[in-house]
């Protein structure tokens, strides 16, 4: 989310894990719950006639399930949202 509303700026890494077998890995997950009717969309401020807006605007709910099923697939969510 933060990628699209940044327009590019600040790219989402794809998480990614290596174990060690020699040392105890600890995980801790957090979550950030969003109003899943409110829209996303790039900042206004970011865009310019010469940095035009990258990412259409999705409803968090939509972008959260296009996670879940790209994930299954291999593939990336944020690449279907691209202009």
């Amino acid at each position: 989310m933060t990628q699209i509303m940044s327009n590019g700026i600040f790219k989402s890494p794809v998480h990614r894990v290596i174990t060690n077998a020699k040392k105890e890995r600890l995980s801790v997950a957090g979550d950030y719950s969003v109003d899943h009717e409110r829209e996303i969309e790039p900042s206004a401020q970011l865009i310019d006639e010469k940095r035009p807006a990258l990412y259409m605007k999705v409803k968090v709910k939509d972008y959260i399930a296009g996670l879940y099923e790209h994930f299954s697939q291999g593939t990336m969510v944020i690449d279907t949202l691209q202009i």
